[in-house]
């Protein structure tokens, strides 16, 4: 009987935490959130642009260029290490 009783209230507790939320902890939350997105948009506490030195840019674009010369294949072949079963 003492087991019902704690899984009883338990379960009200757990009900009733939503309802406990107040109006302001929502707000808080929203305020907290849109002001996150504003910084995002802004970029005020963004980091700094870096230069991409030369060399490293060239080779970058060259490998995007190669990339063009392989075909894309219809279908993609499964390795069978990496099969969603391989491990059962």
């Amino acid at each position: 009987m003492k087991k019902k009783s704690i899984a009883v209230g338990l379960l009200a507790v757990f009900m009733l935490a939503p309802a406990a939320a107040s109006a302001r902890d929502v707000s808080d939350v929203g305020h907290t959130v849109r002001g996150a997105l504003e910084l995002q948009r802004s970029g005020r506490q963004a980091a700094p642009t870096r230069p991409m030195l030369s060399d490293v840019a060239d080779r970058t674009y060259e490998r995007y260029l190669e990339s063009f010369t392989y075909p894309i294949p219809e279908q993609f072949e499964r390795d069978d290490a990496f099969a969603a079963d391989a491990g059962s």
